[in-house]
Parts: structure tokens; C-alpha cells; sequence
């Protein structure tokens, strides 16, 4: 039998006038522990209701039932949001009903006095979404920091998108998309510029795929946004035009770990993509191959030979380079690059965002691969990208020579 507190009965009838016209959900928790973990059950609610909805009162007593039930098991701070501004606060053990409301000043100091472009208060589906917002609408002070973080790698992207002028939706695919949450970020902030966008993400793993289809038709996003399974390495870029309706114009990439990120990078350059951006991880290809001693001794003698004989350092050598060669490899296709921080380092060390965008258009047998080449020679290392980029280069060469072998023989005239 559910015991009966009466601190919570008195405030009953307070709540039962507050929820009577509807609210999104009840949030029942257990004071924080020490470690700041606490237990903690959501329950839905049925949103808002009109005035007369028969349902009403009905819904309020289960959810009264649901509070003594909650508060029984210790899960004593209850929290109902009525809406995206407004909740109603709960302690079980004092019975004191508090109004909370999300206004301009409330707003204003969760964004830290900057006029961000993922507010609290127009995207709090998303921000609960990818973790940021507790169900019961509040950011703690740990998720104020990836708060700022986000809304600070919307601003390093928006010059992605920035002066557009074309009326087609901005296509982007997210290669490597695993819980797309860099895509769903995007998506939100182009939706409150109004710039209507289509999203294919691409990913290995059917489960993480599975997830991200649920959580862009939570979030509103279902006819937008579609997602596929397949690798990097066998994605037919009619499969990508087919998905987005069209060629893309955006590729990113967060996180994808060592290789694939270049097979990304690869397949945004096959594709023609205006811009990418690029968030690196685990390069840990070079490293392996400045182990082996021919690559140690030509890589020694170019540089201080410490940074490849001590293991440490060579790591750190091995992502340096591979991100540098990433960079002029880029540049040798057309493009202009950027390499920023975009979150601080003292938060995750896989913090580079390579932010490129398509300077001049030029066909395969015009990328500029030979310098980049030469240095990878001299340092006794092959990166991933550049064997697939000289793979299509070759490819397109072959080509073009096939065509003018098959080519009709000019005709001249009798004698």
C-alpha cells in the first residue's frame, strides 16, 4: 500500500489547479548523492489540454497517484513541466509548491550573457536530447560548459552556410554519424535561421543508425534528416544524391576514428562538397608506420630523431602529421582550410576542427598530389588519404585516356 504524505497531500490541490490544462512531463528524483548521481523516473504527460477535455481530471489524479507512489520509494523532488517556460517545483518532504518560469533574465544567465543561438527556451527538445537539458528543464552547472561548447561550434560552422543565396536546402551528409548529434545540432540552428536543409547520415553500425531515426522524428526532424547503413569505403555517391535528393553540399565528420575519417574526407572530395567539417580522431596510422625502421631512420633524419625514437612522441608526431598532410592534401584538391579549437582542450584532447572550403574547382588530374608526395617520402610515411586520392586521380586519367583511344580518328581529306 502506497503511503500517504502529508506534506504532498496539502500540496495537492495547488497541483491539481496548476496541471488541469496540460503538462509534458513529471520528473520524480532522489536527493543527489555525493558523486552527483541521483535516481530518477520520468513520467510523460499528455501536453496541453483544452479547457473542456474530459480526460482532465482523470489524468491529474493518476498523476497524483504516481507522485505518492514516486515519493514512497524516496524519490521525494518532484518537478512538472507545464511547458517549455514553465514548471512547478515539489519537494514531498515540505509540501511547498514553487512556480518557476523561464523568463528573459533566467534565459539570459544561463547563456552567459551571450545571445547564443541554441536558447533554453525555443530548443529544449533538442538540448534534452543530446543530454545538455534534464528532463525537468533545467541545465546543471556540469552541462552549462557543453551548453557554451555547442552553441560555440555553431558559430565556428555558420560560415558554412553564411550569405547562402541558393533557394535549394542545404544538403549535408554526416559520414560517420554514429548518434548524429553534430547533424541534429546543425539542423536546429539552420531551422531557426530558416534555411530549410536535408541530412543523410552514414554510418556502419545498425544500431546507432536505428537510434538516430528515432531521435530526428522526436525532435521533428523525420522528413529531413535519413539515415543509412553502409561503409565509407563501398558508399556510392549516386546512393548519397539519391538520399539527399541531390548532390551535397556540406559534408561532416565528427570523431571518426583513425582511417575513416580519411575515407570521409575521400568521398566529400569525390563528391564536390562547397564545405566540410571535420572533427578528427584516434590518427594512429602514421605513428604505426614511423615505428617501422626504415620510416624511423627517414623520419629521424628529417627531423629530431627523439620524436620518433620515444614512443610518446612519436604518437604525438603521428597525429600532428597526419593532420597537417589532411590539411595540404585538401588544399592540393581546391580547397581553402582552416584549423581551429573547438572546444578547449582541457575538456577532450580531440578538440581540431579542420573547416575547409572549395576554393576553385578542379578535376582530378588537376590536384596538385606530387609536392605532398615527395614530403610523404621523405618522411618514410603513406597516409590513407593521399593512396585514395592518387587512386582517383589514376582512375580519372585512365578515364580520359580511354576515351580519346575510343575516340572516332580524325578524317583527312583525299588526294
Amino acid at each position: 500500500m502506497v503511503k500517504v504524505h502529508p506534506k504532498l497531500a496539502r500540496a495537492r490541490a495547488k497541483l491539481e489547479r496548476k496541471l488541469i490544462r496540460g503538462w509534458e512531463r513529471a520528473v520524480f528524483s532522489a536527493p543527489q548523492t555525493a558523486d552527483g548521481s541521483h535516481e530518477q523516473r520520468v513520467v510523460e504527460g499528455p501536453g496541453p489540454l483544452e479547457a473542456n477535455d474530459p480526460r482532465a481530471a482523470s489524468l491529474v489524479v493518476a498523476l497524483m497517484h504516481e507522485a505518492e507512489a514516486a515519493a514512497s520509494a524516496g524519490l521525494v523532488k518532484h518537478a512538472y513541466v507545464i511547458d517549455a517556460r514553465h514548471r512547478l517545483e515539489v519537494d514531498a518532504r515540505h509540501g511547498h509548491v514553487k512556480q518557476r518560469e523561464l523568463d528573459a533574465q533566467t534565459v539570459d544567465k544561463i547563456m552567459g550573457g551571450k545571445d547564443r543561438a541554441l536558447r533554453p527556451d525555443r530548443s529544449a527538445d533538442l538540448l534534452r536530447a543530446i543530454g545538455i537539458m534534464n528532463a525537468d528543464g533545467t541545465i546543471s552547472a556540469r552541462n552549462a560548459k557543453k551548453y557554451k561548447q555547442v552553441n560555440h561550434l555553431v558559430e565556428l560552422c555558420r560560415p558554412t552556410w553564411a550569405g547562402r543565396t541558393s533557394e535549394q536546402p542545404l544538403r549535408i551528409v554526416d559520414l560517420a554519424c554514429g548518434n548524429s548529434y553534430l547533424s541534429f545540432v546543425l539542423l536546429e540552428a539552420l531551422r531557426l535561421e530558416g534555411i530549410e536543409a536535408r541530412l543523410l547520415g552514414v554510418d556502419l553500425r545498425e544500431d546507432v543508425v536505428t537510434t538516430s531515426r528515432a531521435r530526428a522524428d522526436q525532435l521533428g526532424f523525420g522528413e529531413q534528416a535519413r539515415f543509412v547503413v553502409a561503409s565509407l569505403e563501398s558508399l556510392e555517391l549516386d546512393a548519397v544524391r539519391d538520399g539527399l535528393g541531390g548532390a551535397p553540399d556540406l559534408a561532416i565528420s565528427l570523431h571518426a576514428c583513425d582511417t575513416a575519417t580519411d575515407a570521409a574526407l575521400t568521398l566529400a572530395v569525390r563528391a564536390g562538397v562547397e564545405s566540410i567539417l571535420c572533427v578528427p580522431c584516434c590518427q594512429a596510422e602514421l605513428a604505426r608506420q614511423l615505428g617501422e625502421p626504415k620510416s624511423r631512420a627517414r623520419a629521424g633524419a628529417a627531423l629530431v630523431p627523439a620524436t620518433v625514437e620515444q614512443g610518446l612522441l612519436r604518437r604525438s608526431l603521428g597525429e600532428l602529421l597526419t593532420d597537417g598532410l589532411r590539411v595540404e592534401l585538401l588544399e592540393a584538391c581546391g580547397y581553402e582550410l582552416g584549423v581551429l579549437e573547438f572546444v578547449a582542450s582541457s575538456h577532450t584532447p580531440k578538440n581540431l576542427l579542420l573547416r575547409a572550403k572549395r576554393a576553385r574547382s578542379l578535376a582530378p588530374a588537376q590536384w596538385r598530389l606530387d609536392p605532398v608526395r615527395d614530403r610523404c617520402a621523405q618522411l618514410g610515411v603513406d597516409p590513407a588519404l593521399l593512396r585514395s586520392l592518387t587512386q582517383l586521380a589514376e582512375q580519372a586519367a585512365q578515364a580520359e585516356q580511354g576515351d580519346r583511344d575510343g575516340a572516332e580518328p580524325e578524317r583527312t581529306p583525299s588526294s
